[in-house]
C-alpha cells in the first residue's frame, strides 16, 4: 500500500528541514564551547527547553484556533531559517541564549503542528505503517545529516554550514506554504 499524497508532502518537507537541522545537531556543543565553554552548552540547552515548554503551553491553548495549520508549520521553518542565519553573528552567551529561546518558539509552532497535520491524514488501515515510514525516513535522514554536517564543518567551517541549513529550512518553508491548501 502507498501512503497518501498529503503524508508524502509532509514527510518530504519535514525531512528537508530535519536534514538541515541534523547537519548541526551533533556539532552544537563544539560550536558553543568556542563561545563560552561547557557550562554554556548546558545553560543554552536549558534555555531552549524551557522556552519551548512555555511556547508549547501557549501554542497548545491557541493553536487549534488557527484554521490553516500548515501556516504554523511554515512559520516554524521560517523562524528556523532566520535562527540558523543568526548563528553567523552569535558571539556571546547572552546572544546564544536569546537565539535558543527563538528556536524554542519554532519548536513549539512546528512539532505539535506537524503531528496534528500528520495525524489528520493517517489512513486508519495502515497507521502503523505510515508512522513507521516517517520514523524510518527520519532516522536515515538524521544519520546522513550527521555525517554530512561533520564533513561540511571540517572542510568549510560553521559559516557555510549555517547558510546551507538556512537554505534547506527556507526550501521547507516554501514547500509547505506553496502546497495547495486542500492538500494539507
Amino acid at each position: 500500500m502507498k501512503i497518501n499524497k498529503a503524508l508524502r508532502t509532509l514527510i518530504a518537507y519535514n525531512g528537508l528541514f530535519l536534514f538541515g537541522s541534523t547537519l548541526f545537531g551533533p556539532l552544537y556543543a563544539v560550536f558553543v564551547q568556542k563561545i563560552g565553554g561547557i557550562l554554556l552548552i548546558s545553560v543554552s540547552s536549558a534555555a531552549y527547553f524551557v522556552s519551548a515548554s512555555l511556547f508549547l503551553w501557549l501554542v497548545g491553548r491557541l493553536g487549534d484556533r488557527v484554521k490553516e495549520k500548515e501556516l504554523m508549520l511554515g512559520a516554524s521553518y521560517l523562524i528556523r531559517t532566520v535562527g540558523y542565519l543568526c548563528f553567523l553573528f552569535v558571539d556571546s552567551a547572552f546572544g546564544l541564549i536569546l537565539l535558543q529561546m527563538f528556536f524554542g518558539l519554532a519548536e513549539a509552532l512546528g512539532t505539535p503542528t506537524f503531528g496534528a497535520l500528520f495525524a489528520k491524514h493517517v489512513d486508519g488501515e495502515i497507521e502503523v505503517l505510515e508512522y513507521s515510514d516517517w520514523a524510518l525516513v527520519a532516522c536515515l535522514i538524521m544519520a546522513l545529516g550527521s555525517l554530512i554536517g561533520g564533513y561540511l564543518v571540517s572542510a568549510l567551517g560553521f559559516g557555510v554550514l549555517f547558510v546551507v541549513i538556512s537554505i534547506l529550512c527556507f526550501c521547507a518553508f516554501l514547500g509547505i506554504i506553496l502546497s495547495p491548501r486542500k492538500l494539507l
